[in-house]
């Protein structure tokens, strides 16, 4: 064997990422997409939106997502703006006790997409 041969074999032979993505280039885009779609899942994931502040229009479905905090603020804000529930007084446990009632019912009847915080508490849906 020449040189020249034996040098042409060994590069045959070599073995590489680059040689590998270079020979299949179809398997590559598609492996490079599937990464890429990952990527983006995890950043809508960590970054996608967050729980806000509830007011007389969240939804039931948004409720459940909120935090004990925010749900204790609203339960407070609903006292202030709307006065206390009748026959259960005015403690914030209440109102939240009440929301939590009217969308379980929500859940049930399959409209805690549309139903408001304040419907759950009145139980007009």
């Amino acid at each position: 064997m020449s040189t020249g041969a034996s040098t042409a074999a060994a590069k045959d032979r070599e073995f590489s990422a680059r040689v590998l993505l270079a020979r299949h280039k179809l398997v590559a885009l598609g492996l490079a997409a599937v990464i890429a779609l990952m990527v983006a899942m995890i950043l809508v994931a960590v970054l996608g939106p967050k729980a806000g502040a509830v007011t007389d229009s969240t939804t039931c479905t948004q409720w459940g997502s909120s935090n004990q905090a925010q749900q204790a603020a609203y339960g407070k804000l609903y006292i202030k703006e709307h006065g206390p529930l009748r026959g259960v007084g005015s403690s914030p446990s209440k109102v939240i006790a009440a929301i939590n009632n009217g969308c379980s019912q929500a859940y049930g009847d399959d409209v805690s997409d549309t139903v408001t915080v304040r419907q759950a508490i009145s139980g007009d849906f």
